[in-house]
């Protein structure tokens, strides 16, 4: 048996909002670079981007596609009549080509250039029913951001809900990058479901692709042993899940749905009525000061899940009553069954990492994540000790130092979970603190 570093979820240049330079070359480059094996192929329901994929991908014995030494799993996301996106894995291109077909009728923008993420007008039943019945499999997509997802405000507490009599056909569910093992086991719906940890990769640089990944468990790599993993039958299995820490993606913490500034609770020193009228409007947040911040913050919540709440940046500069609207975390909170987790015991553990481009960003002091010192200094350390994954999980600590020591300390750090975070929420990521 194998163990596979993979990353399910991408895109290619036919989505909106992605890389020109999007392509199997780039992608396998960044690839091995990264450490990765295997890969969605992002978008296969796309037209044009299907005919590059079948000219291209080799078709192996065992059923697994590849190019270039990289293998592939034929992957799209769709977003179904409910405006939830899912996440679809094919066994093969005939399977893509009827299902493309199938979903024709319901679509509108399936067959378009720019329909990478085709929205089909189905049901999250009817939709499921369907794809399984081909072969294929499905599951929810960042499954608790606050847009388009399942369990975003004011839409599904549990997949039943969602899914109805097909709920036994969705064996996996997406964390998505503001989520973690940790949170979504707060929910009792989601203890027989596998969890993937995906990039959503819309680009080919490194510090998007392979972001998140899953090792894997399998016999080789291919549609089939990738759903006895899922499935979690015959020793196949998802090993480990590693990604962002949550606070470091766009929608872990609530925010105004205008402005975009995040809401964050404090300690005030006064004494008295100091429930949600006292606060300060930065840049980027909107800090609410309480006697006691932790029973203000959840009362803050409820009152936004009802819609309640105004975003006081606006109000003020506007003269709007535009409404805070609830973060991944604030989510969860609200929908959770359990106050901790409870991780069934087929849960693998959760790795915190930080895109190493980041770590070395954040040393060096350059904002600009398309900086040639920072790519540079990212190939010559790939060079010298690994690839990433062996970096950023792997590598002794001090053979890091070897090559530099703030690196490594950041590393350790994050290893070890001593790392402190600026939540990231309305689209802006969390940062880490450093103190080098």
């Amino acid at each position: 048996m194998n163990s596979y570093n993979c990353d399910l979820h991408i895109h290619s240049h036919h989505s909106i909002g992605t890389s020109k330079n999007l392509n199997l070359d780039t992608i396998a480059q960044t690839s091995k670079k990264k450490g990765l094996h295997i890969l969605g192929t992002g978008d296969v329901l796309q037209p044009d981007w299907l005919k590059y994929l079948e000219k291209n991908l080799r078709q192996d014995r065992d059923g697994a596609f590849s190019y270039k030494g990289i293998n592939f799993i034929l992957q799209s996301e769709l977003e179904d009549q409910e405006s939830i996106h899912e996440l679809v894995f094919f066994p093969d291109f005939s399977t893509v080509r009827e299902v493309q077909k199938k979903l024709e009728p319901y679509s509108k923008n399936i067959l378009g250039e720019w329909g990478g993420r085709p929205r089909v007008n189905l049901p999250p039943p009817e939709l499921v029913d369907i794809i399984t019945d081909f072969g294929a499999m499905i599951g929810p997509a960042h499954a608790f951001t606050p847009f388009r997802a399942i369990f975003r405000q004011n839409k599904y507490a549990t997949l039943e809900q969602c899914y109805q009599d097909a709920v036994k056909k969705v064996k996996f569910l997406e964390l998505g990058l503001s989520a973690n093992t940790d949170l979504a086991d707060k929910l009792d719906s989601l203890k027989n479901v596998s969890f993937l940890s995906n990039s959503d990769a819309h680009s080919e640089s490194p510090r998007s692709l392979g972001r998140e990944f899953n090792k894997i468990k399998m016999e080789d790599p291919s549609f089939d042993e990738l759903v006895l993993a899922l499935e979690r039958k015959n020793q196949r299995k998802i090993e480990l899940n590693v990604g962002l820490n949550p606070k470091l993606g766009k929608y872990y913490n609530m925010f105004c749905n205008k402005c975009r500034r995040r809401v964050m609770f404090g300690k005030s020193e006064k004494t008295g009525d100091t429930l949600f009228n006292e606060y300060t409007i930065s840049e980027e947040f909107i800090k609410i000061v309480s006697e006691n911040p932790v029973n203000a913050r959840k009362e803050y919540i409820n009152n936004v899940s009802k819609g309640k709440i105004v975003c006081p940046a606006c109000k003020e500069k506007i003269n709007k009553n535009i409404k805070i609207k609830l973060g991944v975390s604030e989510r969860i909170d609200v929908i959770s069954t359990s106050d901790e987790p409870i991780h069934p015991n087929h849960r693998p553990p959760y790795i915190n990492a930080v895109p190493l481009i980041d770590i070395i960003r954040a040393v060096k002091k350059i904002k600009s994540t398309n900086s040639v010192t920072v790519l540079r200094f990212y190939d010559k350390m790939l060079n010298a000790l690994g690839t990433e994954f062996d970096i950023l999980i792997d590598i002794e600590i001090e053979e890091i130092k070897k090559f530099d020591e703030k690196i490594a300390t950041i590393i350790e750090a994050i290893r070890n979970n001593k790392v402190e975070y600026t939540p990231g929420g309305g689209g802006t990521y969390g940062q880490i603190q450093l103190e080098l």
